[in-house]
């Protein structure tokens, strides 16, 4: 290190080239010196600017993210990869990605199922929530309701929204609806069906003998309100007793055979 008494000067001390020599020699080392220090310094500043950054980044990196995703995304939408066909009834666990979006996400009693492409938009599902696993992304429900397509094949680009209560159980009824709207529509065509038989087999069925004609009759299902009466009437014009008549013989020749085993003791 360069120090003042180096470079004094001395009375009558000569000033020749080697007086100087040595001090700009002594001047040169200690600016050298400085140099040398100078690129240390520089150096370790370097290295904790960098380290600092790093620190930084390893702090605030994940905290920036999940703040830039809050801000993109809010925290009610995640994504899974989660190879699936859904449908109703279906118990599941789905794994949401990890993103930021997964320590961010809390989802509602009821989320919405969708996929992340363009032509899906009347192609969703309803899910109810049982658990959901920060840890490991795992969100564990049941599948209560499908739209669409959504179920017709394995999908892994789940976009899984959170949704409102309300909304979650409008959507539930209408599935319930639909449903029983497609069961009613289905025990019509049934019941159609039946009755196309039912028609089919009165109006070409055998019938033995029709007021002593023999043969094959027709009959429609509007003749069968009015059978009953067409056939009292038959019975009353063809043998001059009514229905109420025949239906009650039996007890009638029973209560005469009574009368005759009184008057002779006989049986008959």
């Amino acid at each position: 290190m360069l120090r003042f008494e180096d470079l004094r000067v001395n009375d009558r001390q000569s000033l020749d080239r080697d007086f100087f020599n040595r001090r700009y020699r002594l001047i040169a080392e200690s600016l050298g010196d400085l140099d040398g220090q100078l690129a240390r310094l520089n150096a370790a500043s370097d290295n904790l600017v960098t380290l600092g950054l790093l620190r930084v980044n390893e702090v605030l990196g994940p905290a920036l993210a999940a703040a830039q995703a809050a801000a993109e995304n809010g925290f009610l939408v995640a994504t899974s990869s989660t190879p699936l066909t859904v449908s109703v009834g279906l118990q599941t666990t789905f794994e949401i990605d990890d993103t930021p979006a997964r320590a961010l996400f809390a989802p509602t009693p009821y989320v919405v199922l969708t996929r992340d492409v363009d032509d899906s938009l009347n192609d969703w599902a309803v899910f109810r929530v049982d658990s959901y696993t920060r840890a490991n992304g795992g969100l564990a429900g049941e599948v209560v309701a499908v739209n669409g397509d959504i179920g017709a094949a394995v999908h892994g680009d789940w976009v899984i929204s959170a949704s409102a209560g309300l909304a979650a159980s409008v959507i539930e009824t209408a599935a319930a609806v639909s449903s029983a709207l497609a069961l009613a529509q289905q025990a019509a065509q049934d019941a159609a069906a039946a009755a196309d038989i039912a028609e089919s087999v009165l109006a070409n069925g055998p019938v033995s003998s029709v007021n002593g004609q023999a043969g094959e009759v027709a009959l429609g299902i509007g003749d069968i309100p009015n059978l009953t009466a067409q056939l009292a009437s038959k019975a009353a014009s063809s043998h001059g007793h009514t229905i109420a008549q025949v239906s009650n013989l039996q007890s009638t020749l029973t209560a005469l055979q009574g009368r005759i085993d009184l008057v002779d003791g006989g049986t008959y």
